[in-house]
C-alpha cells in the first residue's frame, strides 16, 4: 500500500511540518498584534465610555437635587404666601394676589408633571375656589 511507504510518510509530515511552522509564524508576528491591537483599543473605549457616562450621571444627580431643593424653597414660599393671603383674604379681595397664587400653584404642578415627586404635590394643599370667596 502507498499510503504506508515510510519514504512518502516522512515527506508528508516534513511539509506538513514546515506549512504550519510558515502559517503559525506569519499568524503570530502579523496577524495576531492587530488583532491585540483592535482588543485593546475597544477596551479602552469602552473605559472611557463608562468614565464620561458616570460623570455625567454625578453632574445630573447634583442637578436634579439642586432643581428638588429650589422646588422644595419656592414650595415653602408658595405655602406662605397661600396661608397669608387666605387668612386675610377676608380683608383684602385683591385679584392681584389671587393671580399671582393662581401662578404659583400652576408652577408648582407644571414642576410636579416634569419631575414627578409624589411627596411634593402631597405638601400643597389646595382648596376649591368657593371656599376661597368666603
Amino acid at each position: 500500500m502507498p499510503q504506508l511507504d515510510h519514504v512518502i510518510i516522512f515527506s508528508q509530515i516534513f511539509w506538513l511540518f514546515i506549512i504550519f511552522s510558515a502559517l503559525y509564524i506569519i499568524l503570530t508576528h502579523f496577524f495576531l498584534p492587530l488583532f491585540l491591537k483592535s482588543i485593546k483599543l475597544r477596551k479602552q473605549i469602552v473605559e472611557v465610555n463608562s468614565i464620561e457616562v458616570s460623570q455625567l450621571s454625578q453632574k445630573i444627580r447634583a442637578q436634579q437635587v439642586l432643581i428638588k431643593q429650589k422646588l422644595l424653597d419656592n414650595l415653602v414660599i408658595i405655602e406662605d404666601f397661600i396661608s397669608e393671603s387666605y387668612k386675610f383674604q377676608k380683608h383684602f379681595t385683591n385679584n392681584q394676589q389671587i393671580i399671582l397664587i393662581d401662578e404659583k400653584v400652576s408652577m408648582a404642578t407644571i414642576n410636579y408633571l416634569l419631575y414627578c415627586d409624589n411627596s411634593i404635590l402631597k405638601n400643597i394643599l389646595l382648596y376649591p375656589k368657593f371656599l376661597n370667596s368666603k
